[in-house]
């Protein structure tokens, strides 16, 4: 109870300093969503990034320098789907991983012969259970700067702390009892709607590597959600208003309608 008690002290004060101007010209270049935010979405913002920064350590990858663009931009992405999660920090994670350009990661599997095949394999972003989240810059940029459409691969990487925070990483966000059954039973559908697109040519609203699980399809699904908006609830509109009761915000009263007719 003391430590608690000492720890919200403590972030009261470090979000109370003022914001320094030069960050402000860093979310006006980097985080286009930023724009979207009133008065007080962007001072709650702001005072999360700054407790967010305080606690987290940042680490350059491949020769990679973490300067306060780096750092304010993978916050600022970061405070905007934590908008509807009040006080949550995502105390579990400890350090980001901030890479030049996409990382590669060794893979094997048996074969059927005996021995192994063993390949290095892309990644764009990663989130560990010791605590640490691997992200490639360029992605952080593209996603801040609405550059690739609905995704982000900090928006997908924070969906899986979210997912995680009732213990399991299982696509099933920390949900009141009575939400629970309605959530399962909806997000199901989804996926079921999702997948007959998918089998007939059809467009979707987003990427269909959310077809690989159910943990997946909550992350690439929670893109779409901050991203695009009203792309996602002309696709589906059941599972935006499921996003909704996760993420406990509804970024499509915030986004321009234009975004959606660009695509």
């Amino acid at each position: 109870m003391l430590l608690s008690f000492l720890r919200s002290r403590r972030r009261h004060a470090i979000a109370e300093q003022p914001f320094p101007p030069a960050w402000h010209d860093i979310l006006r270049r980097g985080v286009k969503p930023w724009e979207w935010l009133d008065v007080a979405e962007a001072e709650a913002c702001r005072r999360w990034i700054a407790v967010f920064l305080a606690e987290k350590r940042f680490e350059g990858c491949g020769g990679l320098v973490v300067s306060d663009e780096v750092r304010v931009c993978i916050a600022a992405q970061a405070a905007i789907v934590a908008l509807g999660l009040d006080g949550e920090w995502f105390d579990s994670l400890k350090s980001l991983l901030v890479y030049p350009g996409d990382y590669l990661v060794p893979r094997t599997t048996p074969l059927a012969g005996g021995g192994e095949l063993a390949w290095q394999e892309a990644r764009i972003g990663e989130t560990w259970s010791g605590g640490s989240m691997a992200l490639s810059w360029p992605r952080v940029m593209d996603g801040g700067r609405l550059r690739d459409g609905p995704r982000s691969v900090v928006v997908h990487e924070f969906a899986h702390l979210l997912d995680a925070l009732d213990g399991d990483i299982d696509g099933v966000p920390p949900l009141p009892p009575r939400d629970r059954a309605a959530w399962l039973a909806g997000i199901a559908a989804a996926q079921e709607r999702f997948a007959a697109a998918l089998d007939e040519g059809r467009t979707t609203a987003f990427d269909d590597y959310a077809a690989e699980s159910d943990v997946e399809f909550f992350a690439v699904a929670s893109e779409c959600f901050f991203q695009d908006p009203h792309r996602l609830a002309r696709h589906d509109a059941e599972l935006y208003t499921l996003l909704r009761l996760a993420w406990r915000q509804d970024p499509k009263r915030r986004a321009p309608v234009r975004l959606a007719r660009e695509r």
